[in-house]
């Protein structure tokens, strides 16, 4: 039989075919047989080999190599398919670019493989469904993932279970994702001047730091430099497998969130969900009420901070422990130097969150944090203090505590009081960076004669909210003893329980509502746990305010001003320094009683807001009294709109400048005008006359009566005489008219228009029944200019 002579032969092919194919475990040295082919080491294996011969390593989530100027990312199949955070900050920025630590950009990546080549997707969370529901294939089909980038397959891993890929390009040209050169109207990126600085691998993320290179029109403070060059660091970080349970956002406790639209929802709609962002907390030891958390949150500290205030920085973010405690949670932040002398530490890698210190003179300070989209969870902050924050603080403590603490009577103050400053600004941005946003309503649910008493201030700080834009205690007066500064306080604590406090038995985000409506409803009794955002409708949540009555607030402030003054000149300099300080310590006099005024403004014809949900008794808005407003607008006829002669000190205005004061008072009071006769106040207290109780509002045209009178006064004189401070006023009350009236920027129409026209008509007549009883020419050419412009305003119209 013919196939029977050919077994041997076969049986023998097998055998040689079996050895060949188990090569792999031979010793190096094992002897091949002669005339047999070797296949256990696949070409591809080989072309990997040769293309990393001269490489430098390092192995991690997954391998970075660097061979010369080439970057090669080797993509384990176990990554694929997993979701990659991507974070991108400068390191070094030339100047006037930016500064080391602010972030660029965050992706949120996906490496898949496709043939011979690997794709990197950009994976967006914002519409979503059940992966179980049948509406899960259209928000697939709708939601397609674009493609940042494509990567040939260069060769196949040793254990044929990664591939490896050039990603040189993906930072060296231009990208969008990983290009910052919109941010800058950059023309094009140079790759000869970019290049890769250094790739690093961890268990959880790689690390690739680079130099670019972009082309502009432009250069910021770089006179008739063409090029910009910034190195940057991009973060590859995996996130969790399995995303954290999120937590429903509830609009009674302010957090940051994230939004997505759940097309799986029972309601008959696509529900939009909100998720608040918080880090993820779990304990040691569960079933203990006060438990160390399994990783704490930490904070380093960059070395370059000034030395005097490391201690400071570092107190900043633990001032939040006790409100840890409130969530269950013992040492659960915690702020440390960043070492200095280990290998593995970066400032840029994103594992660690950082407080940055940056060389700059813009006067601020920010606290971002970077989140999975997923879940809310966030995974990283880096907190930016600028340089400069120093004489922020120290112009604000100057005006709002210099009257009462007289460490600030004899510039410079010690750098303990400033240390104290930056503590604050630390603990604020730390809230930012824990989820919390602003909260303005805070501080106007303490009573205002409350912040004069040292027990209530040591208790509580100057409102019940770090995160409040409540400065230091302008209300305090000389004598009382109370304590200057914000700290984080009863509201922060709460805020920190009903975000952070575990709910071990509710094993989805709507189980936990019960549990969350709980703790939010203590409000209803507790009026300092109250949240807001900034408003321009109701006067509670306004910044930079203390107290709930800011008439009485702005008086205790004025009169701190006035004290003040009368030691500004002494306080700001010694022998053989100029008036910079001096001058940049009046303009925050100034800009300080405008914001106070400011403050009373937002009563006349405000609106309360109270978050409120069903089940919760009471109307969610209601108008500010009649009493409340008119106390406002007699406050401002009072102090606002009078010339203030303690700001005009003609010797200190000599030494600061040639002129420009009535400039600046005239400027001050044109943005109470515009405040008080805003078209949106009118309407609004328009709509109020017409609905509510006759007895409870403030009616508009006895508003604009009252206003019109009193910035007019001198008119009902036998004798009329206007200075030029007055001159000024009511020069302003007409632009704010004319901009409203007859401009063609901002022109109104229906109720507030009406009368503000009504209301020109009837000064109009006034002004010229006062034309013939003035006291001096100067007076007379200003009322029959006046009543020119009244006519022109009306006819332009």
């Amino acid at each position: 039989m013919p196939l029977l002579r050919f077994l041997p032969l076969l049986s023998l092919i097998l055998l040689f075919s079996s050895c060949t194919l188990f090569r792999t475990t031979a010793e190096p040295d094992e002897d091949i047989p002669e005339g047999v082919v070797e296949v256990g080491e696949p070409e591809p294996v080989t072309e990997y080999n040769e293309i990393l011969e001269d490489a430098e390593t390092e192995e991690g989530m997954f391998n970075v190599h660097m061979v010369d100027d080439k970057l090669y990312f080797e993509i384990p199949d176990k990554e694929l398919g997993r979701e990659v955070l991507m974070v991108s900050r400068f390191v070094r920025a030339q100047e006037g670019t930016g500064y080391g630590g602010i972030r660029l950009s965050n992706y949120v990546l996906r490496w898949e493989k496709r043939n011979d080549e690997i794709l990197l997707r950009s994976v967006i969370h914002q519409s979503t469904a059940d992966t179980t529901s049948s509406v899960y294939r259209a928000v697939r089909a709708a939601t397609f993932e674009p493609i940042i980038a494509s990567f040939e397959i260069e060769a196949i891993g040793p254990d044929s279970l990664s591939s490896l890929i050039e990603v040189t390009d993906l930072f060296t040209t231009d990208i969008p994702e990983f290009s910052p050169r919109e941010r800058f109207n950059g023309r094009s990126i140079d790759s000869d001047r970019s290049y890769i600085e250094r790739a690093r691998a961890f268990p959880d993320n790689v690390e690739v730091s680079n130099v670019l290179t972009l082309q502009t029109e432009r250069v910021p403070a770089g006179g008739r430099l063409r090029s910009i060059s910034m190195m940057l660091n991009f973060s590859f970080l995996r996130l969790p497998e399995e995303p954290m349970q999120p937590r429903l956002h509830d609009e009674r406790v302010g957090y940051f969130s994230v939004r997505q639209v759940d097309y799986s929802r029972p309601e008959h709609r696509a529900e939009q969900r909100r998720f608040i962002t918080r880090w993820r907390l779990e304990k040691e030891d569960p079933d203990a009420d006060l438990s160390e958390p399994k990783e704490p949150i930490v904070f380093y500290v960059d070395p370059g901070t000034p030395e005097f205030l490391v201690d400071y920085v570092i107190q900043g973010v633990n001032d939040w422990q006790p409100a840890f405690e409130e969530a269950g949670f013992k040492n659960a932040i915690k702020g440390k130097k960043a070492p200095e002398d280990d290998p593995d530490f970066s400032m840029e890698d994103s594992r660690y969150s950082m407080i940055r210190w940056m060389p700059s003179t813009t006067m601020n300070a920010f606290g971002p944090h970077v989140h999975d989209p997923r879940s809310g969870e966030i995974i990283t902050s880096s907190i930016g203090m600028f340089h400069n924050v120093q004489n922020l603080l120290r112009n604000w403590y100057f005006v709002q505590g210099g009257a009462v603490d007289e460490r600030m009577q004899d510039l410079p103050m010690p750098d303990s009081l400033m240390g104290r400053l930056v503590q604050m600004v630390v603990a604020h941005e730390v809230g930012h960076a824990l989820g919390l946003p602003h909260n303005m309503k805070a501080s106007a649910t303490v009573p205002t004669d409350s912040l004069r008493s040292p027990t209530f201030t040591r208790k509580y700080g100057t409102t019940p909210s770090i995160m409040d834009y409540a400065r230091m205690n302008y209300v305090a007066q000389p004598g009382d003893d109370a304590y200057m500064f914000p700290i984080v306080s009863i509201y922060d604590k709460f805020a920190i329980e009903w975000g952070y406090s575990p709910f071990p038995e509710a094993e989805s985000a709507d189980e936990e509502r019960p549990f969350l409506n709980e703790i939010a409803r203590r409000q209803e009794d507790e009026p300092m746990l109250l949240f807001g955002n900034l408003s321009s409708v109701d006067p509670t949540q306004q910044r930079e305010a203390l107290g709930d009555n800011h008439v009485k607030s702005t008086q205790y402030g004025i009169a701190n001003l006035k004290r003040i003054m009368e030691f500004i000149v002494d306080a700001a300099g010694k022998d053989g320094e100029n008036y910079e300080t001096l001058e940049e310590l009046y303009g925050s006099v100034i800009q300080q009683r405008n914001w106070m005024l400011g403050h009373v403004v937002n009563w006349i014809g405000g609106v309360y807001g109270e978050r409120k949900v069903y089940g919760q008794e009471g109307a969610v808005y209601s108008p500010v009294s009649r009493e409340r407003q008119t106390e406002a607008l007699e406050y401002l006829l009072e102090e606002g709109f009078q010339t203030p002669d303690y700001l005009l000190d003609q010797e200190l205005l000599d030494l600061i400048q040639p002129f420009g004061s009535s400039n600046q008072i005239k400027e001050g009071q044109r943005r109470l005008l515009f405040g008080v006769m805003s078209n949106s106040r009118l309407e609004r207290m328009a709509e109020l006359e017409a609905t509510r109780n006759p007895d409870d509002v403030y009616p508009v045209d006895e508003m604009m009566t009252d206003l019109r009178e009193g910035i007019w006064m001198e008119l009902s004189g036998n004798s009329v005489e206007i200075d030029l401070y007055r001159r000024n006023l009511q020069r302003a009350y007409l632009d704010v008219m004319e901009m409203q009236v007859g401009g063609t920027f901002m022109r109104s129409s229906g109720e507030g228009a009406a009368m503000m026209r009504g209301h020109l008509r009837d000064l109009r007549r006034n002004v010229d029944e006062a034309i013939p009883a003035s006291a001096n020419n100067v007076t007379r050419y200003h009322l029959e200019d006046i009543s020119e412009r009244i006519s022109d305003i009306l006819d332009s119209d």
